[in-house]
């Protein structure tokens, strides 16, 4: 699950090129409708890919005027690839800039640049070729700088399909969205709807949620429980990370909510009004970000005024990179990572942007004390947490000896030995549920959640394939995981126990699956188990009963546990089964040994039941060969 983003000048095209993509008119308000501009997010979707393979993307459509550039901050934190849109007839203009600054202060992940309007610049082809040249230009230096430029219509339909192509190629060779366990989703649309309540949308942008999952809401700490989750108007038990989510909440009033507040896992954030950050002030910005100046402040969905303390200098020039404390006049919900972007408030502009250091530095620092830009130098460089969960990725999975050998933390503690600050930082990991101890083994839980996803989707893949099989083999799905046993057993323990995979032995199958027979396939049972029944110990062989049913139901009785085979062409059904058995243990207890030719006798049947009885004694471990006989063990 990806999600794309919009950005650009007014009137290029985005929205116009979004339903062009989608079929969805992205503008949902009548103001939008009416003035042919959009003003808030606008949301769509769409599926790229063949057969093969299909990845469900969402698109995020931004308002392109200057007044509505806080709507569009609300909207492009937590999206995959950005979608730069410029018009062939007008080329660069201020918000093209100001958005594709926006962009790169955020680090979006990749991006593309769709050049829209192509047929109205058709009969000029110098004039785009200068086009071209200059969005190279203002894209040098950029996250986009590698960018590649896409002439499209929405009207004609010209390049669309090539577009559709590089964003399916560009989101593919994008990494997965990590999941640390810390499932999270800023809010930027909320709605009630009649028979539900309160809905919430937004981007996952950690973690994942299921129905019935509890949450709260930061700032604030109200709390409640996801009624309902859906993607794209399709109904999910889960919610993956990356993926734009439309929340149902239950004990929670549209009222007490706003865009910006966050949905998240109990205990995952905590709200603030400072923060420390890295800085990096925009080249072009026309003055210098001052101490205490104020500033709007924009993270994940929200948008608050604060004050910019500016820390280890007396301000930050255009172009410079310097150590911020902002101090927020309302609480905020962030957690360490999260970009951020700062704007003036009047007359708007954007100035720069960043990256939280410390959610919770717990008070007010000192500007120009050497130990607070230090500290901050040292944030800037990795939390302990974040460098031994660093180690661990490189050896993942390792035992707690090799990690703390791995990992070097003691810098910046001389009171500590390096063992004493990995042991008390591993503890913490633990706590947490970042690192997982499987046994012996240490994870982390964006490994062990990759497997996890790995192996859940091996398994709907049997059960497509193989409908009336209980499930797939446990050393088959080991093998294709590359996991050694003494991994691979703990990590099935715990996935199991996480409900996540059901085992039946030594087959494993989600949690839901069932077999299920047609009638006709139960009637054909039917009639095989009373033949069986009536043949007694002379049972038909094991190739009469897969003609009898199928060679697929046979299977799938003998994994429901139904037909017991015991050799390659004796079978029996279960009772008859614990019949026979019981009947060989009370003989063995009696004479304490027994041979082919007393349990032909004992039960009326012929050398071969006999024979397929014997070594399937051996088999359980009843009994052991002595010569031409067995003996109880």
């Amino acid at each position: 699950m990806y999600v794309i983003g919009t950005a650009g000048h007014v009137d290029h095209g985005k929205s116009t090129l979004v339903e062009a993509l989608t079929g969805i008119d992205p503008d949902r308000l009548a103001e939008e409708k009416a003035r042919e501009m959009t003003i808030d997010l606008g949301f769509a979707w769409l599926t790229l890919g063949d057969e093969g393979h299909q990845e469900e993307v969402g698109v995020i459509d931004v308002p392109g005027h200057r007044d509505f550039i806080e709507n569009m901050l609300a909207g492009v934190g937590g999206i995959d690839l950005a979608l730069l849109v410029i018009a062939a007839d007008e080329g660069v203009m201020p918000q093209t800039r100001e958005h594709l600054a926006i962009l790169d202060l955020l680090e979006v992940r990749d991006g593309l640049v769709a050049l829209t309007k192509a047929d109205l610049a058709a009969d000029d082809p110098d004039w785009v070729e200068m086009v071209m040249l200059d969005v190279q230009e203002v894209l040098a230096g950029t996250a986009l700088a590698e960018a590649p430029i896409l002439p499209v219509s929405a009207k004609t339909g010209q390049g669309i399909t090539a577009l559709k192509t590089a964003v399916y190629q560009h989101l593919l060779s994008l990494p997965p969205r990590p999941d640390n366990g810390r499932a999270r989703l800023p809010i930027d649309r909320i709605f009630t709807l009649s028979g539900f309540g309160t809905v919430v949308t937004g981007t996952l942008v950690d973690g994942r949620f299921q129905v019935g999952d509890a949450v709260e809401i930061q700032p604030g700490g109200r709390k409640g429980r996801i009624r309902g989750l859906q993607t794209h108007k399709m109904k999910l038990n889960a919610a993956q990370p990356g993926s734009r989510v439309a929340i149902n909440l239950t004990g929670l009033e549209r009222e007490a909510l706003k865009r910006g507040d966050v949905v998240a896992a109990p205990g995952v954030l905590r709200a603030t009004v400072l923060l420390d950050a890295t800085y990096r002030h925009l080249p072009d910005a026309d003055a210098p970000l001052r101490h205490n100046m104020e500033v709007k402040l924009f993270v994940g969905a929200s948008e608050v005024v604060a004050r910019a303390r500016v820390l280890g200098a007396e301000q930050i020039e255009p172009g410079q990179t310097g150590w911020l404390q902002l101090a927020c006049t309302e609480p905020i919900a962030v957690l360490r990572g999260d970009r951020f972007i700062l704007r003036r408030p009047s007359p708007g502009a954007t100035l720069g942007g960043g990256r939280v250091l410390d959610p919770q530095p717990g008070r007010r620092h000192r500007r120009f004390r050497p130990d607070t830009v230090a500290r901050l130098q040292t944030l800037a460089q990795g939390t302990p947490e974040e460098l031994l969960l660093q180690a661990l990725q490189r050896i993942e999975p390792a035992n707690e000896n090799q990690l703390l050998a791995a990992a070097g933390l003691a810098e910046g503690t001389p009171a500590l030995s390096v063992d004493e600050v990995a042991v008390a930082t591993l503890h913490t990991l633990l706590e947490t549920g970042q690192i997982l101890r499987l046994d012996t083994q240490l994870l982390s839980h964006v490994t062990y959640q990759r497997l996890a996803d790995t192996l859940t989707g091996l398994l709907a893949d049997y059960h497509r394939q193989y409908p009336l099989r209980l499930g797939l083999p446990r050393e088959e799905a080991r093998s294709r995981l590359k996991l050694k046993t003494a991994v691979f057993n703990p990590f099935l323990s715990h996935a199991a126990a996480a409900g996540q995979v059901a085992e039946e032995g030594a087959l494993l199958r989600q949690p839901d699956h069932t077999i299920r027979f047609t009638p006709a396939q139960r009637a054909a049972i039917d009639r095989l188990l009373a033949q069986m029944a009536q043949a007694g110990i002379n049972s038909p062989s094991v190739k009469e009963c897969q003609t009898a049913v199928g060679e697929d139901v046979y299977f799938a009785l003998v994994d429901l546990g139904q037909l017991r085979p015991i050799s390659h062409d004796v079978v029996y059904t279960a009772r008859q089964h614990e019949t026979i058995i019981g009947q060989l243990r009370a003989f063995l207890a009696a004479h304490g040994r027994i041979n082919a030719a007393q349990v032909r006798d004992e039960f009326q049947t012929s050398r071969k039941y006999a024979i397929a009885l014997l070594e399937h004694l051996d088999e359980q471990k009843i009994t052991r060969r002595v010569g031409d006989e067995r003996v109880l063990l």
